[in-house]
């Protein structure tokens, strides 16, 4: 009989820190994007779109008995979000947002999916309210997306960023890099991306 993890992902971590010690080194990988969706003059909320590793897809497609073809029921989909997801609330889900240079809050998330794409890899997609107003002046946002302890390697791709606006939105982009000391694991590379907003009168 198959025990179906009820935490995939940070049982993994476990799993993995168990077997190689200090020594240890990231072994999920997402390549990470975000959408801004902006109605009016409020940048209402962030998309997420995490790519992950051939062999985490393959885990958790057998673990719940994903088609492989990806397409996967909403019953399906309920179950890898219950299964596989939700307990990344205890780490803000990877993700942190400031507005202005103030952290917002991040762990709340809505409108969950999974699929497989084209290359068969495992695709995470969910929103993060903001309801932010950028339409009274100029707004600096910066997200970062990084799993402090090091098992999982997250990193934007090279097309990191869309804004999806029904009106032209103004904006400037940038990824930007950091390295932060951790420690036991030495220096880590963050990634932000952040958005400045010039819709200000």
């Amino acid at each position: 009989m198959m025990i179906r993890p009820k935490t995939i992902l940070p049982l993994v971590l476990l799993l993995f820190f168990a077997a190689e010690g200090v020594s240890s080194h990231p072994h999920v990988f997402i390549d990470s994007r975000v959408s801004l969706h902006v109605s009016g003059n409020r940048l209402t909320h962030v998309r997420a779109h995490w790519t992950f590793d051939r062999f985490f897809t393959q885990m958790v497609v057998m673990d719940f008995r994903l088609d492989r073809s990806g397409d996967f029921s909403d019953a399906q989909i309920q179950e890898v979000e219950q299964g596989a997801f939700r307990n990344l609330e205890n780490y803000d889900y990877y993700t942190y947002i400031s507005v202005d240079g103030r952290s917002i809050d991040a762990n709340r998330v809505e409108n969950f999916h999974a699929s497989l794409n084209a290359d068969g890899r495992l695709v995470y997609e969910f929103d993060i309210p903001v309801g932010l107003d950028i339409g009274s002046r100029n707004r600096r946002v910066e997200i970062a997306m990084y799993d402090e302890s090091f098992f999982t390697d997250m990193i934007f791709a090279d097309d990191f960023l869309i804004v999806n606006g029904q009106n032209r939105v103004r904006y400037e982009s940038e990824l930007t890099h950091s390295v932060h000391d951790t420690g036991l694991w030495g220096p880590m590379v963050r990634e932000a991306v952040i958005v400045r907003f010039l819709n200000g009168n």
